[in-house]
């Protein structure tokens, strides 16, 4: 296949199509824009050669042509010096001279036919590489969003599952529990001491009960 048949296949392509059906995007992207780089480096030089050609082609043209009326300035001279034979001769190397120089016209336009088809693609293939790194930063910018969000969405799972509330109730319950530790602790230390007290108030009692007891029966 010719080098503008496979530019012409490749910038035919649909690339929103292309990119949107492709499980890694990104990925084809960047495929899609190797082969580009690729053929524009190709394309680049091909249009370089044929530019190179075209001159050339110009060059003998302009030569030929150029001969033509050297041909014709000496037929004619040839005559005026009476010299017919010599005029034949120089005409017909001005008819061969004109041949030539038609056929170099004839070649040459065809080259700038070429010349302009390529530069065409190439302007073609310049302007599809620059529309397919753009989708691709678009790409990226979106996957790259796609990921912050999802990125956001599971952090406000994870915040959402204990609400400020929640949380200010697992505190207020906290609190509660080390106020109801701190009065069973203070009631703990409370009722041992009235049992002592109790206690010895008992004992005080029985002590005096038995000195009364004593000084009835008479015993010291």
């Amino acid at each position: 296949m010719s080098i503008l048949g496979r530019i012409k296949d490749l910038i035919s392509a649909n690339v929103n199509s292309m990119l949107d059906k492709a499980e890694d995007p990104e990925k084809m992207a960047n495929e899609y824009l190797r082969q580009l780089t690729n053929e524009l480096y190709e394309v680049r030089t091909s249009v370089a050669a044929a530019m190179a050609d075209e001159t050339k082609l110009e060059q003998h043209r302009i030569a030929s042509t150029s001969e033509v009326a050297q041909w014709q300035s000496k037929a004619e001279a040839s005559l005026r010096a009476g010299d017919e034979q010599l005029a034949k001769a120089a005409l017909a190397r001005k008819v061969q001279a004109q041949k030539l120089a038609e056929q170099y016209q004839a070649q040459e336009t065809a080259q700038e036919e070429q010349v302009n088809a390529m530069q065409e693609a190439l302007v073609q293939l310049e302007t599809r590489i620059a529309e397919v790194k753009a989708k691709k930063e678009l790409i990226i910018a979106k996957k790259n969003r796609a990921q912050t969000q999802e990125a956001i969405q599971r952090t406000a799972q994870r915040v959402g599952s204990i609400t400020a509330m929640d949380k200010l109730d697992q505190l207020e319950e906290r609190v509660d529990d080390e106020l109801a530790r701190a009065d069973a602790m203070q009631k703990l230390q409370q009722g041992s001491l009235e049992t002592r007290f109790e206690e010895l108030e008992k004992k005080t009692e029985v002590d005096a009960e038995l000195a009364e007891l004593k000084r009835k029966m008479g015993i010291e």
